[in-house]
């Protein structure tokens, strides 16, 4: 596959590095979460292929939309207190997960 010339010129690129502890599903499933943070892929699809301006334009309008949009629903959110409770709800299950993986790796 041949790489677009627009990928070379970005510097942002650094090389992607994970420790093989435990299994190579395990290091496999990390290296794909840093991907997915990195947007490496994303920014691969956006700039393999040309985009006219206007598109370009239209596209970044649509997408301020969607931010603005969504900040005023968790404006609204935040408001009605519902934020706090989906906080709450999200650190509890984080808290729950590692729990379970702690278990896991004791029983192991």
């Amino acid at each position: 596959m041949k790489v677009p010339a627009e990928l070379h010129e970005i510097k942002d690129f650094s090389p992607l590095q994970v420790k093989v502890t435990g299994s190579l599903d395990g290091a496999i499933r990390q290296w794909k979460s840093i991907v997915q943070k990195e947007k490496v892929i994303s920014m691969y699809k956006e700039k393999s292929r040309y985009e006219k301006p206007s598109d370009k334009k239209r596209r970044k309008r649509r997408e301020a939309k969607e931010r603005r949009r969504l900040a005023q629903l968790r404006q609204a959110q935040i408001i009605s207190g519902e934020w706090d409770k989906r906080q709450k709800r999200k650190d509890q299950k984080r808290k729950e997960k590692r729990m379970r993986r702690s278990l896991n790796k004791e029983d192991l």
